[in-house]
């Protein structure tokens, strides 16, 4: 529970610190429909039919007043709300995600609009695994859990107030391993609906605001710890240390790429070896990686996205390569916190929180 409610805190608080002054809010409603997808092979049972979800959506547009809105002119800062019945609801009950999301524009046209959107926050499935009555269950072990969406929305402008749109969105699942089964829930769906912006209360005189600067490149260290459950010992929670470093080199206003890496100390899987007989020492069990990245800059906050490999990984199973994405948030020129989650493809190894700081 503690990194869910940590990332619902943070995303919050980030989107209010964003979201000082706006245009007047849009509300739009969405139909959709795709499949879960089971990316393994005890899954292969879960679904039964397709997926549906109904979304509502309560959303601000920038209005040009800071920076970062000259880099993503038209673009959306909200809340989605999205309900599921997750392909099978006898096993897995309904899903509920609610998302803080940034939409931000590729194309922009008189009548027609492209927006990639990135969204992330708390969510719930109503039919967890319980060993007696929902043993059929292998997917997700917890009623709390982090929703994220991926996506891409094509926008028709009827008019000033009214749009339709087409949405393709990737949806996830997940409780970080902090309970398990955690495979995660993945759901490609598509959507589509209307929405409707209140008249504008933009004062007529046109903001006077400094032009967002080159990002420049800069190093960053920091140190991450989360929580990891294993099956043996049955539902013991142990944490896990990441320490990392990084060199960020800017591509212009808008993004940077990385290059790390990370010493990684998981002591759920160090008790997890020895209960299955290995004897391995704490040593031993320390891994450590390099990865590129790549980050997106809006004000202060980093969104960021990785591919890393472990040079020293004496556990093997969980293959050669994993993958990290999460928020940076720096509150002063030096000094940021880190919320993140790591991943062997599309199964989560545990979330991250922790401190940064930017040299």
């Amino acid at each position: 529970m503690i990194p869910r409610l940590i990332l619902s805190i943070l995303l919050l608080s980030i989107s209010s610190s964003l979201t000082a002054q706006w245009t007047a809010p849009g509300f739009e409603g969405n139909v959709g429909r795709g499949f879960l997808l089971p990316h393994r092979q005890n899954m292969k049972h879960l679904p039964q039919g397709p997926a549906h979800f109904l979304e509502g959506r309560v959303y601000h547009a920038v209005n040009g007043s800071k920076p970062w809105h000259s880099l993503f002119p038209q673009a959306e800062v909200g809340f989605a709300l999205r309900v599921f019945d997750l392909a099978n609801v006898d096993v897995l009950g309904y899903g509920i995600g609610g998302a803080f999301y940034l939409s931000a524009p590729v194309v922009i046209k008189p009548k027609f609009q492209w927006n990639l959107e990135l969204g992330a926050g708390p969510g719930i499935v109503t039919k967890p695994f319980n060993p007696s009555s929902n043993y059929k269950n292998v997917a997700i072990g917890s009623y709390g859990n982090v929703f994220i969406m991926l996506g891409q929305r094509f926008t028709y402008h009827i008019n000033e107030r009214l749009d339709v749109n087409l949405n393709l969105s990737f949806n996830h699942f997940s409780n970080a391993a902090f309970t398990l089964p955690n495979l995660g829930l993945n759901y490609p769906m598509i959507s589509s609906g209307m929405g409707y912006r209140l008249p504008s209360n933009r004062p007529d005189t046109l903001f006077e605001v400094k032009a967002a600067e080159k990002v420049k490149n800069f190093w960053t260290v920091g140190i991450n710890n989360g929580l990891k459950e294993y099956a043996r010992p049955y539902k013991a929670k142990h944490p896990a240390f990441v320490a990392l470093a990084d060199y960020n080199v800017g591509l212009g206003r808008k993004s940077s790429l990385s290059l790390g890496a990370d010493v990684m100390y998981n002591l759920a899987l160090l008790k997890y070896r020895r209960a299955i007989g290995q004897e391995v020492t704490a040593l031993e069990n320390t891994q450590i990686g390099i990865r590129a990245g790549y980050n997106l800059h809006v004000e202060e906050m980093l969104i960021f996205f990785q591919i890393g490999g472990y040079v020293l990984d004496t556990y093997e199973r969980d293959g050669w390569m994993y993958n990290r994405v999460g928020l940076r948030y720096f509150f002063t020129d030096s000094f940021g916190a880190n919320l993140s989650l790591k991943t062997h493809k599309f199964k989560a190894d545990y979330a991250e929180a922790g401190v940064s700081f930017r040299f």
